[in-house]
């Protein structure tokens, strides 16, 4: 996905920047060799944005290697926020409130490792707090008839690391860039490749997904670009 030219604009005599957003959708995995988070993605860099510039990257499932990826990533572009995905079993959308200072899974990534009971940041916080607009992405999501809601635990694995170390990261720099992580259900087609009673595991279309994901991107830059307009 290639990211837009920045553009800027002028309000009430004011000079805006579009805001930049960050989407770093995980790719293939254990769970998920055709991951939705990387479809959506390709999707999302296929749509035309008018109220911000929006960065698409697909982010390798290695969890030792995930914290130097995520400060490239912070340097290379400077987001004003930063959306991570990931795909999880639930049937409907999810962005997590909170990222905690564990990993600890047996499913492992993709380079085979397993994590036991291990800090993400020996000696860091107990926990960040997601700072995306939470309550006013899920409203927009489900007024559209788009099943979605916060969740309070995105587990141990990497969806959970993700948000703690940008978290984490942007905390250290002093940036004010807002962070967050949204889960997703499988696709269909994920779900029929299954065997056994996986295959009743909930899914949603890849459209529907990559709708859901394009207005919390919309409502997250009126937001980003309303707190602009109050600072400058």
């Amino acid at each position: 996905m290639t990211k837009k030219r920045a553009q800027c604009y002028v309000k009430e005599g004011r000079r805006v920047h579009q805001p930049r957003i960050l989407v770093a959708g995980y790719g293939a995995w254990a769970k998920a060799e055709n991951n939705p988070a990387a479809q959506v993605v390709e999707e999302l860099g296929k749509r035309s944005w008018t109220g911000c510039e929006v960065i698409g990257h697909v982010m390798p499932v290695n969890s030792n290697d995930l914290p130097a990826s995520i400060d490239a990533l912070l340097d290379a572009h400077r987001p004003d926020a930063w959306v991570g995905m990931g795909v999880s079993e639930a049937a409907i959308i999810q962005t997590e409130m909170v990222g905690i200072n564990w990993r600890h899974f047996d499913v492992p990534d993709s380079s085979g490792a397993q994590v036991d009971l291990s800090p993400i940041v020996p000696g860091g916080p107990v926990a960040y707090g997601a700072t995306l607009p939470h309550a006013e992405m899920m409203a927009a999501v489900t007024a559209a008839g788009i099943p979605a809601a916060v969740s309070f635990h995105a587990g141990t694995h990497l969806c959970n690391q993700m948000l703690y170390t940008t978290a984490h990261a942007i905390q250290k720099r002093g940036l004010p860039t807002l962070t967050g992580f949204i889960h997703v259900p499988q696709t269909p087609g994920n779900v029929a490749e299954m065997g056994g009673r996986k295959r009743q595991t909930a899914s949603m279309s890849l459209a529907m997904t990559t709708d859901a994901i394009a207005i919390c991107i919309d409502t997250l830059a009126t937001a980003l670009t309303a707190r602009q307009t109050e600072t400058v």
